[in-house]
C-alpha cells in the first residue's frame, strides 16, 4: 500500500467532494496535547520533555471536565452501601483522589477546555448524538466500555473515553502511514493544531454539513513495515516522535441515526478503477432477507459507483462501504486503502486480485444460510473478556477478587 493511497482515505480528505452523498460530519482538528493523551502520555510534559512516558502508559482517567457538565447520565440502578466490603483505595488514580491535588505524586487528569467546547457544541449541531472516529478509524473495538453497546456519543467525555479505550485509533495515530512501503519518517517538527484550534488541512474552518443520512464503517491502514535496521531504536523513535511529526490528525463527528439496519451496508472493492466485488458488511450474521433482496441492491450499487464514486476519487485500487436506504437510494460511508488491514469479509484478498476478476459479472456475495457465517472478524470485546480458562486475564482477577473478598470478610469477623 503506498502512502497517497491511505491518505485519501482520511475523512477530511474525502468528505468535501462527496459531502451530499455521505453522513453529515464536522471535522474538528485535535491539539498534540490530546493525542498524548490518547497515547496514555502526560498531554502537558514538563520542560524536561515526556520523561514521565519513561514508566509506562498512564492510568485510564477521564481528562477534566470544564463545562461543568455531568461526564455520563446518571446511574438508575443500586447504588452499594458507601461502606462497601470492595470499596477501592481513594488513592487510586483510576477513580481520582478525594483532595484533588497531586501533592502525593499522582498526576492530575488533564483539561482540553476548547477541544471539549468545540466537540459539544459539534455534538449539539449533529442533532445531539454523533459517532466518533480519526481520519480512517472508529472506535468500534471499545463499545464494550460504553453503557448502550455503541459508539453513539452525547458530549466530549464519551468521546475521549471510548477513544483512549481503542485500539483502532492507537493504530491510526502510531502503525497507519508507518506500514505503507514508501514511508519516509519526517524529523519531529510540533505541527499540530494547538488546544482549540479549529482549522483543517484544507485552512478551513470546522466542516459540517446538514446533508443527509446513514451510518458508520471504520477504515484501517494496513501493512508492515519493511525496514529491520536499527529496529528497536526506530521503535523507541515511533514511541516518541509520531505526535510530532508534523501530521495533523482529526476528529470527525458524524451524526447518529438510530434504527439503521445492519444488514443494508455493504462494502465494495475496486481494482484499477473497476469494481470487482461487493460484500455483506457484517459477515458474522446470516439476514433472511438479504439473500432474496441483493438482486435489487446490486445495480443501485453499481450505478452509484459509476456517477459519483469512480468520476471522483483519485486511487486505483481502493474499498468504499455504502448503506443503501429503503427506498434505495444509496449513501457513501467511508473509504478504505485495499488490502492491508482492511477486511475483505466474504472474500479473500487473494480472491479480489485474480487477473480475471472485474472482466465477468460483479460478483455480489452475502451470507445465504444460518451456517455460512464468518466468525472472528468482529473486534468490539477484548479477547480477555472472552477468555474464561485456567490462568486466563478473568481467571486471575476473581481469584484475586474472591481473596480480597475473603481477606476483608475476616477483617470483620464475617464467616465466608
Amino acid at each position: 500500500m503506498l502512502l497517497e493511497e491511505l491518505l485519501r482515505c482520511q475523512i477530511q480528505e474525502w468528505y468535501p467532494a462527496f459531502r451530499r452523498h455521505t453522513v453529515p460530519t464536522a471535522i474538528i482538528p485535535l491539539p498534540a496535547a490530546f493525542l498524548r493523551y490518547l497515547a496514555g502520555r502526560p498531554a502537558y510534559p514538563g520542560p524536561d520533555g515526556p520523561d514521565e512516558g519513561d514508566q509506562g502508559p498512564l492510568p485510564f482517567v477521564l481528562p477534566t471536565l470544564t463545562s461543568g457538565r455531568a461526564p455520563f447520565p446518571p446511574l438508575q440502578g443500586h447504588f452499594p452501601d458507601p461502606v462497601s466490603l470492595l470499596d477501592r483505595d481513594n488513592t487510586d488514580p483510576l477513580f481520582g483522589s478525594g483532595s484533588g491535588s497531586d501533592d502525593e505524586g499522582g498526576l492530575l487528569p488533564p483539561a482540553f477546555p476548547e477541544l471539549e467546547a468545540a466537540v459539544d457544541d459539534a455534538i449539539a449541531g449533529l442533532g445531539g448524538a454523533a459517532l466518533p472516529k480519526l481520519n480512517w478509524s472508529a472506535p468500534k473495538d471499545a463499545v464494550f466500555m460504553a453503557a448502550d453497546g455503541t459508539v453513539r456519543c452525547t458530549c466530549f467525555a464519551e468521546v475521549a473515553m471510548l477513544l483512549r479505550a481503542s485500539d483502532c485509533v492507537a493504530h491510526d495515530l502510531v502503525s497507519a502511514r508507518t506500514s505503507c512501503q514508501d514511508f519516509v519518517r519526517a524529523k519531529p517538527v510540533r505541527r499540530n493544531a494547538t488546544e482549540g484550534s479549529r482549522e483543517t488541512a484544507n485552512g478551513a474552518g470546522v466542516l459540517s454539513d446538514p446533508g443527509e443520512n446513514c451510518s458508520e464503517g471504520g477504515a484501517h491502514g494496513g501493512g508492515s513495515d519493511a525496514r529491520e535496521e536499527d529496529a528497536e531504536q526506530e521503535s523507541s523513535d515511533d514511541d516518541e516522535t509520531w505526535v510530532d511529526d508534523g501530521f495533523q490528525y482529526y476528529l470527525a463527528l458524524r451524526k447518529w441515526y438510530p434504527g439503521l439496519r445492519p444488514e443494508s451496508e455493504f462494502r465494495c472493492f475496486v481494482r484499477g478503477r473497476k469494481l470487482v466485488g461487493v460484500s455483506q458488511r457484517d459477515p458474522s450474521a446470516y439476514y433472511p432477507s438479504l439473500p432474496g433482496w441483493s438482486a435489487e441492491v446490486q445495480p443501485k450499487i453499481e450505478d452509484f459507483f459509476e456517477e459519483f464514486i469512480e468520476p471522483q476519487f483519485g486511487s486505483e485500487n481502493y474499498t468504499f462501504d455504502v448503506y443503501v436506504r429503503a427506498d434505495g437510494r444509496v449513501k457513501l460511508i467511508d473509504f478504505n486503502p485495499w488490502g492491508g488491514y482492511t477486511l475483505p469479509l466474504l472474500f479473500t484478498w487473494e480472491e479480489l486480485e485474480e487477473e480475471q476478476r472485474g472482466e465477468d459479472e460483479l460478483e455480489f456475495r452475502v451470507v445465504m444460510q444460518q451456517g455460512a457465517v464468518r466468525p472472528g472478524l468482529m473486534t468490539a470485546i477484548p479477547y480477555d473478556m472472552l477468555d474464561w480458562g485456567d490462568g486466563s486475564g478473568w481467571d486471575v482477577f476473581l481469584k484475586k477478587a474472591g481473596n480480597e473478598l475473603d481477606r476483608q470478610m475476616a477483617s470483620l469477623g464475617v464467616d465466608s
